[in-house]
C-alpha cells in the first residue's frame, strides 16, 4: 500500500468515525453537563476556601493586629522564651535568625541593649508588619536571657493570625540554635 492510498483510507476512516460521533451526540446536552460540572467545581472551590480559612486563621486573628508574647488573651500559648545565653549573644542570634527568614528585613539591632527591629512582608498580598524583639537579663547572674516579641500590622483591624505566626516562626528559628532555659525562680 502506498503512502497516498494509506492517507486516503485513514482520512476516510477518521471522517466516518467523526460523522458517527456527530450523529450520536447531543451537543446541547454535553454543553449543559460541562456547565454543571464547572459550576460544581466552582462551588467546591469556594466551600473549601472558606473551610481552609476558618481552620487556618485563629479566632483572635479576625479582630487583632497587634500581638505581644505573654500578654495577648487570644494567644495563651505565646509565651516569652528564656535562653541560657547572655543578652548580647541572644540578641545576635535573634538578628541572624531575622536575616535568614525569607520576606524578613532587619532594620536595626543593638546587641548591648538587647533590641532588634525587623519588617516582615506578607505573601501573597504584600503587607508590611513591624516586629520588635526585646532581650533582657534574668536570674541572679544575668546569664539567662528573657526574649519578648511584639509584632504589629501597619494596616487593618485584623491580621488573620499573621503576627502570631511571625512570632512563632522567629521563636522556632531561635529555639533551633539556642539552649533554652526555664523561667528563673526569681519571678523574672
Amino acid at each position: 500500500m502506498e503512502r497516498a492510498e494509506f492517507l486516503e483510507k485513514t482520512g476516510n476512516f477518521l471522517e466516518r468515525v467523526w460523522n458517527t460521533i456527530n450523529e450520536r451526540t447531543d451537543w446541547n446536552a454535553l454543553r449543559r453537563a460541562i456547565r454543571r460540572l464547572i459550576g460544581i467545581a466552582f462551588a467546591l472551590t469556594i466551600v473549601c476556601g472558606i473551610a481552609f480559612t476558618l481552620w487556618y486563621v485563629p479566632v483572635a486573628g479576625w479582630s487583632s493586629n497587634d500581638v505581644t508574647t505573654g500578654s495577648h488573651p487570644g494567644y495563651p500559648d505565646l509565651k516569652p522564651r528564656y535562653y541560657n545565653m547572655p543578652v548580647s549573644e541572644t540578641t545576635a542570634f535573634a538578628s541572624s535568625a531575622v536575616y535568614r527568614l525569607a520576606g524578613w528585613k532587619l532594620i536595626s539591632a543593638d546587641r548591648m541593649k538587647g533590641h532588634v527591629v525587623a519588617q516582615v512582608t506578607t505573601w501573597p498580598i504584600p503587607f508590611t508588619d513591624d516586629l520588635t524583639v526585646t532581650v533582657t537579663p534574668e536570674g541572679a547572674d544575668g546569664r539567662i536571657s528573657k526574649v519578648m516579641m511584639h509584632s504589629k500590622s501597619r494596616v487593618g483591624k485584623g491580621d488573620l493570625g499573621e503576627n502570631y505566626r511571625h512570632i512563632k516562626r522567629l521563636q522556632a528559628e531561635m529555639d533551633k540554635r539556642l539552649p533554652q532555659s526555664d523561667a528563673p525562680a526569681s519571678g523574672g
